[in-house]
């Protein structure tokens, strides 16, 4: 279910050779290189290295940043909580990941959770590093104690990517220039030392980039604009401080056939060197996640992004032509992660919106596909994502969290990975945790799509917050079989029979045949006493019964 007008450049027939302005990193980021020292080891922020004994040692982003972090705090103990909070931007994880990370923390600096000679787990209170430090800076250049600050995280560069602007004169092809945007923005993404925002639905006709960086909370924009003509394709990108205005990188890119595949890449890989000033563009652990390109053939990758404009308008009409657009993508890439990733989306969508013959067989054809996906590629992010679909549709909650785990592993900054686990906690049973996580997706992407409410809906209806159930799906524009059926179950649970029976009749016209089995079937992945409820409240409907004690028994 994933949902950027910008500075107007115009292209002259000629290729366009390349402007690459690149600033200084640290005179962007306003960050000193720091160096911490203990025992046998050195943490050095510069290319995020760890040295032990003289041998540099790979080291996970998450785990380094975790070290740094407890260097930094080593006055004081640090709770489990402030860790989720300032390491997972307070994302609910399992303590399996907690304790993972902890682990692979003590191993990079030679510890052990029995002999806690460096960091000390305090019971039930948190973790502190206790080994002496020595911190060296290069704005001193001696050697010196440094006092830890008492809170603080590592600030990271953020940046809201915009709609790209599509320069081709054709309306029909927006989809290209809106999926090459979403693209470079999921790539963006993928790198942890960036915090990154879709800035898709700003408008620079109505607003400013220094009203855009001040409204989504970060100091750069990404803005440009695409021109296509058949394989060939003309990018133009520049990145902006917001405050200032000033222009930190910019650069055209002119590309033919497959290679318009690697722009999304240059790009990535440029603004990351232009933020961290060319020290450990993308550090090693990061590469993988940026490795397997969607496809490596242009009009598959042409198929793919037309495929997902079909599936985005989430219409029973559409799924057919995102299939075979996906299909089509399949066959001139038998290997492309990404078309299978999204395929298998698509089969999870038909039950939702009443285009499927056989939901049973849309779902297993979507195991079949998110696997593939998953087999192709480790780091496939929608792989991983369609599979916990799958997984929660299946009743195995566990495994569907599991995979959502991963997807926000390979992809941190991805709002929509945050509201769809979110309400997978909360039809599990783990309400409050899960709406924090909801508001949180909701916080972090400020234009959020219609979606969310949906998502946001089933949530408070497995709070049983029926009310607020109501309020959340009836801010969609537009609704489908799926929230039809809450709403008109909603509105029975607070004993407004009229609007009950409205949003039933519409439910009908969408699906005459709608009964309890289907719904038990559809809806298997809410909790027994809230499926029951669900069910029931629409069993009133279709009998076209009223009592009140009906209502009563089916609120007890």
């Amino acid at each position: 279910m994933l949902r950027m007008m910008v500075l107007m450049r115009h292209f002259d027939d000629k290729p366009l050779e390349c402007e690459d302005r690149v600033m200084d990193g640290e005179a962007l980021t306003g960050l000193p290189v720091m160096r911490y020292q203990s025992e046998n080891f050195t943490l050095d922020t510069d290319d995020y290295s760890l040295m032990r004994n003289g041998v540099n040692h790979p080291i996970e982003p998450q785990v380094f940043d975790l070290l740094i972090y407890l260097i930094e705090n080593r006055n004081r103990v640090v709770a489990r909580e402030e860790l989720l909070d300032q390491l997972w931007n307070g994302r609910i994880v399992s303590d399996s990941a907690i304790n993972a990370r902890l682990k692979e923390a003590r191993k990079a600096v030679g510890d052990t959770g029995k002999q806690q000679r460096v960091i000390k787990t305090l019971h039930r209170r948190g973790y502190q590093f206790i080994a002496d430090v020595i911190v060296t800076s290069n704005d001193t250049q001696e050697n010196k104690l440094r006092v830890p600050k008492l809170s603080s995280k590592s600030e990271k560069p953020s940046i809201a990517v915009l709609r790209f602007n599509n320069l081709t004169n054709d309306p029909e092809q927006a989809y290209f220039s809106d999926g090459m945007t979403t693209n470079i923005c999921s790539r963006l993404s993928r790198i942890r030392s960036l915090q990154v925002k879709s800035g898709i639905e700003c408008d620079l006709d109505k607003t400013t980039l220094a009203d855009i960086a001040l409204e989504l909370e970060v100091k750069y924009v990404l803005s440009g604009s695409v021109q296509r003509e058949a394989d060939h394709v003309r990018v133009f990108v520049e990145l902006t401080e917001g405050a200032s205005g000033d222009i930190r990188w910019s650069e055209h890119f002119d590309r033919r056939g497959k290679d318009v595949i690697d722009i999304q890449d240059d790009i990535a890989r440029a603004i990351t060197g232009t933020l961290w000033s060319n020290r450990g563009t993308i550090r090693e652990a990061e590469r993988d996640k940026l490795a397997k390109k969607p496809t490596s053939d242009f009009n598959a990758f042409d198929y793919i992004l037309k495929g997902i404009s079909y599936k985005e308008q989430y219409k029973a009409e559409t799924l057919a032509q995102a299939h075979e657009c996906f299909d089509k993508a399949i066959k001139l890439d038998p290997d492309s992660a990404e078309a299978y990733g999204w395929k298998a989306w698509v089969y999870l969508l038909e039950p939702l919106l009443d285009s499927a013959s056989d939901s049973d067989e849309s779902l297993n054809q979507a195991l079949i596909a998110a696997k593939k996906s998953i087999a192709i590629d480790a780091y496939s992010e929608i792989g991983h994502w369609s599979l916990a679909e799958v997984y929660t549709d299946l009743g195995d909650k566990r495994r569907g969290l599991s995979e959502l785990e991963k997807a926000l592993e390979i992809n941190p900054n991805n709002p929509d990975l945050m509201v769809h686990k979110g309400t997978t906690l909360c039809t599990g049973g783990q309400f409050d945790e899960g709406l924090k996580l909801i508001q949180q997706g909701i916080k972090f992407n400020k234009h959020y799509p219609q979606w969310y409410f949906w998502h946001l809906g089933i949530a408070l209806f497995a709070g049983h917050k029926w009310q607020e159930c109501i309020d959340a799906f009836i801010r969609m524009d537009e609704q489908n079989k799926d929230t039809l059926t809450y709403l008109a179950a909603s509105y029975v649970l607070v004993e407004n029979l009229a609007e009950a029976r409205a949003c039933f009749v519409e439910l009908t016209l969408l699906d005459p045949e709608i009964n309890p089995d289907e719904i038990e079937k559809t809806h298997s992945y809410l909790a027994a006493k809230t499926l029951q409820l669900l069910i029931d409240s629409i069993r009133i409907l279709i009998a076209d019964e009223r009592p009140q004690d009906k209502l009563r028994i089916v609120k007890s």
